[in-house]
C-alpha cells in the first residue's frame, strides 16, 4: 500500500485522449507504451458476410420479411465484393457499415414501410444517427422463430441448413435490434447443434421446448443488457462506461495491475462502441481479438477462464463474461487506508485527478469483488468528496482515515434496503409484494400505462425471487444489479415519451445515485388525478371464470386505477377497499345470475369506495 501512496501521478495527456472512446484504431496505444489487443494492421475478414448483412439489415429494418432481407443482402454483398482500387489485401474489407445503410435507402419502398425515409434523406452520420435512433424493442406482430410444428421445422433443417440458420439470425435480430452480432451468432450455433438433437427425438416438441428455453432465456437477458450499455454510452457519455467497465474487468482480474486493466478499459468500451453502432463486422472481429488476448494472458489475469479458453470462438466470450470472479491475491490488504496519503488533490491536474480516481476504482472494486457498480460508484464519488474537503481542513491524513470510515455508510444503506426489500418479499409472497410496489410506482409515475406498471412490478418481484435466496454476500449484487437494468428499462422509456419531472430528475442523475434517487421518490407532484370515470370501475362475471395470473391483473388493473384516483390512499384505505371487493367478488361469484349481482352491488361498491377515499 506503501507504493501505491508514492506513486507519481504524472499522467500524460495522451492516456486520457486515448480514454476519449475515439474511433480510430490506430490510437489504440496507451501512456504506459501497452500496445491495445485490437491490432490495427490486421485487416476485417469477409467471412460471416452473409450471416452479418443478415443481422444488420434485420435489426435497423425489422418490418422487412425475410424474402426482403435476403434479397438486399444479395444485393449488398455484390456490391461489397467488387474489386476496388483500395490498397486492402486480399480477402480484406473496409467496414461495410455504411453500404448496408446505402441498401436500406436504395430500397424506397421497404425504407418508406418501415418509417426510414427521413432517415434516407440524410447522409453519412447524420443518417447513422437517424437509423440508430429508430430502432425499436420487438413489435408485437413478431413471433418467435421457428413456431410450434416440428416437423414442418426438421423438413426445413433437413431441405436447407444454412438457409434455416440464417432464417434462425433474422428473426432473432429483428426481435433483438439491440443484441450484439456475436452473441446473435453464438446463439445459432447453439441452435444448429440442438437440431439433429431434437428431430431424432422421441417426443420432438418436448426436446425443442427444453433445449431451446436456456438460449431463448440469454438472448433475453443479453439484449436488455446491451440496449442497457449502449443507453449508457449515450445519456451518461464515455467517462461513466470507461469506470463501469474499470469495476468489472477489476473485480473478475482482481490479480491483474491497474496497467494492464486501463488497457483492456480502452479496448473494451472501444468494441461497446463498435458494437451500439450497429457496425456488425467490427464489433464480431474486434471482440474476437480481444477474447483471445485474455486467454492469451490467462495466467496474468485469472485461471477461472482456464475452460472457457478450450471453447470454439463463438462459445468462447459467453463463457468468459460468465465466469465467476477469480480468487483476490492472498497479499491484498482489506482496505485503502490513506491512499492518496500526504499528496495535495487539489494540486493535480484534471488529467492526473482522473487517474488517480480510475486507480482508486481500480484498487477498491478487487478488493470488493461482490460489491454491485452503482454502489461502487457512489463510494468512488464519497471518496473524491472526501479528498476534495480533507485538504482544507488543519489535519488532512486524520480527516482521510475518518473520511474512508464512513464510505461505508454506501455499502451499508443499500444493504439495509435489501434486507428490508427481501424481508417484505418472503412475508407478502409474490402477489402481495408486487401489489405493495405497483401502489409505490403507480404514485412516482402515474403516467405509465397499466400493462406498463404490472410488467415493470412483475419484473422487481421475479428479481427478489431470484436474489433473496441467495448468500447475503451475493444478494446484494444481484438484486442491485438487476434493478439497474430495470431503472434503465424505465430512463429509455421516459427518453422516448417523458413521464414527469421526477422521473426525470433521476434518470439524468449520475449513473450510480440512480437507484437511490428512484427509491427517494414519493409522488408526482405534477400530477392532477382525471375526474372520476364509474367507466373505469365497471364489474362483469368474467371477474369470476377468471384464474392465476389473469384474476391478479384484473385486480392490480383496479388497484392501479384507484392509486391514479387517490394518490394519497393509506394503508388503512387500501384494506378497506380491498376487503369490500373481495366481498363483492365472494357474494357475486357464488349466485347463478351472477351479471344481475355486479350490476346490482356494482354501484354500490363504488359508492362506497367514493365515499372512503373522499373523491
Amino acid at each position: 500500500m506503501k507504493e501505491l501512496a508514492t506513486m507519481k501521478w504524472a499522467i500524460p495527456i495522451l492516456l486520457i485522449s486515448l480514454l476519449s472512446l475515439s474511433e480510430s484504431k490506430t490510437l489504440h496505444r496507451n501512456a504506459y507504451g501497452k500496445d491495445s489487443t485490437l491490432d490495427s494492421s490486421q485487416c476485417s475478414s469477409k467471412k460471416n458476410l452473409v450471416n452479418l448483412a443478415t443481422i444488420f439489415l434485420a435489426q435497423f429494418v425489422q418490418k422487412a420479411t425475410y424474402e426482403e432481407i435476403s434479397k438486399m443482402v444479395t444485393d449488398v454483398l455484390t456490391v461489397i465484393k467488387k474489386p476496388t482500387d483500395s490498397e486492402q489485401p486480399e480477402g480484406c474489407l473496409e467496414s461495410p457499415l455504411f453500404a448496408f445503410m446505402d441498401e436500406i435507402c436504395h430500397e424506397k419502398e421497404i425504407s418508406e414501410k418501415s418509417g426510414l425515409s427521413d432517415c434516407c434523406r440524410q447522409r453519412g452520420e447524420e443518417r447513422h444517427k437517424c437509423l440508430l435512433a429508430h430502432k425499436r424493442a420487438a413489435p408485437a406482430s413478431i413471433t418467435p422463430f421457428p413456431g410450434p410444428d416440428p416437423k414442418r421445422i426438421c423438413q426445413a433443417y433437413e431441405e436447407n441448413k444454412e438457409t434455416f440458420i440464417n432464417r434462425y439470425i433474422y428473426d432473432v435480430s429483428r426481435s433483438h435490434p439491440f443484441l450484439y452480432s456475436p452473441t446473435v451468432l453464438s446463439s445459432a450455433a447453439r441452435y444448429a447443434k440442438i437440431m439433429p438433437l431434437c428431430c431424432k427425438a422421441e417426443n420432438a416438441a418436448e426436446c425443442f421446448q427444453t433445449k431451446t428455453a436456456s438460449i431463448n432465456k440469454e438472448l433475453r437477458e443479453s439484449s436488455l443488457l446491451n440496449q442497457h450499455i449502449c443507453a449508457v454510452m449515450k445519456h451518461d457519455g464515455p467517462q461513466t462506461l470507461q469506470e463501469i467497465i474499470t469495476i468489472k474487468l477489476s473485480q473478475k482480474f482482481p490479480k491483474a495491475n491497474f496497467t494492464e486493466i486501463q488497457k483492456l478499459v480502452l479496448d473494451v468500451a472501444h468494441i461497446h462502441g463498435e458494437c451500439c453502432r450497429g457496425d456488425v463486422l467490427e464489433c464480431l472481429q474486434d471482440g474476437e481479438k480481444i477474447m483471445s488476448y485474455l486467454c492469451s494472458q490467462e495466467d496474468i489475469l485469472s485461471n477461472k477462464i482456464a475452460e472457457c479458453c478450450k471453447l470454439p470462438v463463438l462459445e468462447l466470450g459467453h463463457c468468459i463474461i460468465h465466469a465467476e470472479n477469480d480468487d483476490k491475491p492472498e497479499d491484498l490488504s482489506s482496505n485503502l487506508n490513506r491512499f492518496l496519503g500526504d499528496r495535495d488533490f487539489s494540486q493535480f491536474s484534471s488529467e492526473e485527478k482522473n487517474m488517480f480516481l480510475a486507480s482508486f476504482l481500480h484498487e477498491y472494486s478487487r478488493r470488493h469483488t461482490n460489491l454491485p457498480v452503482p454502489v461502487i460508484l457512489r463510494v468512488a464519488t464519497g471518496y473524491k468528496e472526501v479528498i476534495e474537503k480533507c485538504f482544507q481542513s488543519e489535519n488532512p491524513l486524520e480527516c482521510q482515515d475518518k473520511g474512508e470510515e464512513e464510505l461505508q455508510k454506501y455499502v451499508q444503506e443499500t444493504q439495509a434496503l435489501a434486507k428490508q426489500s427481501c424481508g417484505l418479499f418472503q412475508k407478502l409472497g409474490d402477489y402481495y409484494f408486487q401489489n405493495e410496489i405497483l401502489i409505490s410506482y403507480t404514485r412516482k409515475a402515474p403516467q405509465l400505462s397499466s400493462a406498463e406498471l404490472i410488467d415493470l412490478t412483475r419484473k422487481m418481484v421475479a428479481i427478489a425471487a431470484m436474489c433473496c435466496p441467495l448468500p447475503e454476500d451475493k444478494r446484494l449484487a444481484c438484486g442491485e444489479g438487476a434493478a439497474d437494468l430495470i431503472i434503465g428499462q424505465l430512463c429509455i422509456r421516459h427518453a422516448a415519451t417523458p413521464l414527469n419531472p421526477g422521473v426525470g430528475r433521476c434518470c439524468d442523475s449520475s449513473y450510480g445515485n440512480r437507484r437511490p434517487c428512484f427509491s427517494s421518490l414519493t409522488v408526482d407532484d405534477t400530477y392532477v388525478p382525471p375526474p372520476f370515470s364509474d367507466d373505469k370501475f365497471i364489474f362483469h362475471k368474467d371477474l369470476c371464470q377468471a384464474q392465476g395470473r389473469a384474476l391478479q391483473t384484473m385486480k392490480q388493473e383496479l388497484l392501479i386505477s384507484l392509486v391514479r384516483q387517490k394518490p394519497q390512499m393509506t394503508e388503512e384505505q387500501h384494506e378497506a377497499v380491498t376487503a369490500d371487493f373481495s366481498g363483492l367478488l365472494e357474494k357475486c361469484c357464488r349466485g347463478q345470475e351472477q351479471e344481475v349481482c355486479f350490476a346490482e352491488e356494482g354501484p354500490k361498491l363504488i359508492s362506497k369506495t367514493r365515499a372512503a377515499l373522499g373523491v
